[in-house]
């Protein structure tokens, strides 16, 4: 089985917005294991809808995500939940952009 990983921007605007308290939150609700890693990472470009949340391979995004929204990216990766549309407001382009690099091995 490919490995999993749950990657949080870390960049300064997300940062600002608690995605350093996202990071925490997520590192400590989804431990990390042999099929699963939480990671920080430095920017998805998407800095005016962050905090950005980013679970790869799936090519699932959360933005903005939030201390009061942060179980669902939770739900998500345990439990297979559903995601609401609320927690995708990311454009296309930009997806599609950053999953090539994560493709490539960019992490």
């Amino acid at each position: 089985m490919d490995k999993r990983y749950v990657f949080v921007c870390q960049n300064v605007d997300c940062r600002v917005r608690q995605g350093d308290h996202i990071f925490e939150t997520l590192q400590k609700d989804i431990p990390n294991t042999d099929t699963l890693e939480v990671r920080p990472y430095m920017c998805f470009g998407a800095c005016h809808d962050g905090p950005n949340v980013i679970v790869y391979p799936d090519k699932v995004w959360f933005a903005p995500v939030t201390p009061g929204n942060v179980q669902k990216v939770v739900d998500y990766v345990q439990k297979g939940a559903p995601i609401e549309p609320e927690m995708d407001k990311i454009n296309q382009g930009l997806k599609d952009m950053i999953f090539q690099l994560l493709d490539a091995g960019l992490y």
